[in-house]
């Protein structure tokens, strides 16, 4: 299956490597079981406010092309629960 939430061209995500965590707190992490990761993960992104978050050139310039293709063909988008059916079927 797809990756849904993949960043099409190459484009990355803002990411911070070389010693901007603690060792000790991620080798905990690490050890935690995948639902508890899961649940770490999960409260670590719903503490960060959105507003917070870098837009680099290369995600403000994709979310410029999806927005002039959107508004170029503002008739083929689909309903929202029509979508939401689609992945919720992927899903299960």
């Amino acid at each position: 299956m797809k990756n849904l939430w993949s960043i099409p061209n190459g484009v990355r995500a803002p990411s911070y490597h070389g010693g901007m965590v603690d060792p000790g707190l991620l080798s905990q992490a690490k050890q935690l079981d995948v639902a508890d990761r899961v649940e770490l993960i999960n409260e670590l992104w719903d503490s960060i406010d959105q507003n917070d978050l870098p837009v680099t050139p290369e995600i403000a310039t994709l979310i410029d092309e999806r927005l002039r293709e959107a508004d170029a063909r503002p008739l083929e988008g689909r309903p929202w629960e029509e979508v939401e059916a689609e992945l919720r079927a992927r899903l299960t």
